[in-house]
């Protein structure tokens, strides 16, 4: 997979990690997934893992069993537990039937951490583990574990992870050199994948992916009507994909009768580039002024970052140039709060029957953090694509008025000339519409505002009520936290 489309697929993993402050585990998995190395000469995305079991090897003597949290009761406990099941898994994969090269694998991985040869590790360490080696294609491809002598004294991790990648039958040392490390994570999670290019051509990935044993995949083949039909996995608590054998699908874990986690397969519903038909589908309806090629870049980018969530391509609801716009800036940061920019509306139809979207902000003047374009995503119930409705987006960050206020991006129809926002059938806010699109700001809680778009005669054209903020309509699960 080329390393743009990795990266909006990494995009979108970072901004949904944003969680509340109570979830210890959301924490937790947000600081780890920003400090994982994702370069593999082009991007390396995430981990993943292998089946079939031999007895595991571990370097020397040393307990490789996790201590468990310092508090029990948070709900971090269950993820280290399950993380733990992962490192007392028997390594899977066929080439793990080699005890003989495993043992040396490992032996030769503590070593190398302990000579200082991985630089994105260097705590102590008391143990490598292999958890998953086989030969996919022309590449030989391990994960393993290392143990630390002490958790970690910020999250109480134990273990970190590493992805190793050499080729087809390498050698043992071949394998644990430097340069055959793929991903580094300072978090072994209960599920680990990884995503690296396959030589066979530009484009193609292998992709791996692994949980405790005991649990097993299953798969379905992207949404087709109103539910998933779920088939088990062979290679049971693992699974692989090649460049043969990747279709556009959904991915599940189960360890026992819970399901543990459900997740989009790799790929998207985009071809590179966008074709001319689809970009004229995706601008039929449009409303404002959208450039095509930038319209062209941002479908691509959505789709690629959205994957098998969605069940069609996005569409460009609206475009034009807003003053004023949040950035999430802060002016002692040396960042604006506000910008002018040039501002786009995409949204697409997602697997739960919701329509997704995302508000791409291009600021006017540079940023000095080098940062090109801010948004935010939204939710809606029904197509704000229609040429006849009215969107309301609540745009990321502080409103100019304060933290009560909330600034309000609004899609109307073309022959709008004003916007009311409405709590409980009384006005709170009003502000002129040109060109399909207004501005302003609102009382907070957004939640129970109408607004209304009304044409030049005061006759109200289509209401609705202000979207969810954040890109949901997925049945996306990660349910490690839970006992």
């Amino acid at each position: 997979m080329r390393a743009d489309e990795e990266l909006g697929r990494a995009l979108a993993e970072l901004s949904s990690t944003l969680t509340p402050q109570p979830d210890p585990y959301g924490r937790v998995r947000t600081r780890y997934r920003r400090m994982r190395q994702r370069r593999l000469g082009g991007l390396v995305l995430a981990l993943v893992v292998s089946v079939g079991g031999t007895a595991f090897a571990v370097a020397g003597p040393a307990r490789t069993t996790q201590p468990p949290p310092a508090n029990p009761n948070e709900s971090i406990a269950p993820v280290m537990a399950w993380s733990d099941k992962l490192l007392q898994s028997p390594p899977r994969g066929a080439v793990a039937r080699d005890t003989g090269y495993v043992r040396q694998l490992s032996d030769l991985l503590l070593d190398a951490q302990r000579r200082g040869d991985f630089p994105n590790l260097t705590v102590p360490v008391n143990a490598v583990k292999v958890l998953f080696i086989d030969d996919v294609d022309d590449q030989r491809i391990a994960l393993a574990a290392f143990v630390r002598d002490r958790p970690d004294p910020v999250t109480g991790w134990p273990s970190a992870a590493v992805w190793l990648v050499a080729e087809k039958g390498a050698s043992a040392e071949k394998l644990a050199s430097t340069g055959s490390v793929r991903g580094t994570s300072d978090a072994l999670e209960p599920y680990e994948s990884l995503s690296v290019d396959d030589p066979s051509g530009p484009g193609k990935a292998i992709h791996v992916a692994i949980a405790p044993a005991g649990c097993v995949f299953l798969t379905a083949p992207a949404l087709n009507g109103n539910a998933f039909q779920w088939a088990s996995e062979p290679t049971g608590s693992y699974l692989i994909r090649t460049p043969q054998t990747q279709r556009p699908e959904w991915w599940r874990v189960n360890c026992g009768e819970v399901t543990r986690k459900i997740t989009p397969g790799p790929g998207s519903l985009a071809a590179e580039p966008i074709t001319d038909t689809q970009l004229a589908t995706a601008m039929s309806r449009v409303r404002g002024d959208v450039k095509a090629q930038r319209a062209r870049e941002l479908v691509y980018q959505s789709a690629q970052s959205a994957g098998y969530r969605l069940t069609a391509l996005p569409s460009v609801v609206w475009g034009g140039h807003v003053a004023g716009v949040p950035t999430g800036g802060s002016p002692t940061a040396g960042e604006p709060p506000v910008t002018n920019g040039q501002v786009t509306v995409l949204a697409a139809p997602a697997v739960d029957g919701s329509w997704v979207g995302e508000v791409t902000i291009e600021p006017d003047q540079p940023r000095s953090d080098s940062v090109i374009s801010t948004g935010t995503s939204f939710t809606v119930s029904t197509d704000p694509t229609d040429p006849a409705s009215v969107l309301a987006v609540p745009i990321n960050g502080a409103a100019v008025g304060g933290g009560d206020q909330q600034f309000l991006l609004v899609v109307t129809p073309a022959a709008a000339t004003t916007v009311r926002v409405l709590r409980d059938g009384q006005e709170v806010a009003r502000a002129p519409a040109s060109g399909s699109g207004a501005a302003l700001t609102v009382p907070r809680p957004t939640a129970g505002l109408v607004v209304t778009a009304l044409d030049g005669s005061g006759r109200t054209l289509a209401s609705a009520k202000v979207s969810d903020e954040g890109g949901q309509g997925t049945p996306e699960t990660d349910a490690w936290n839970q006992d």
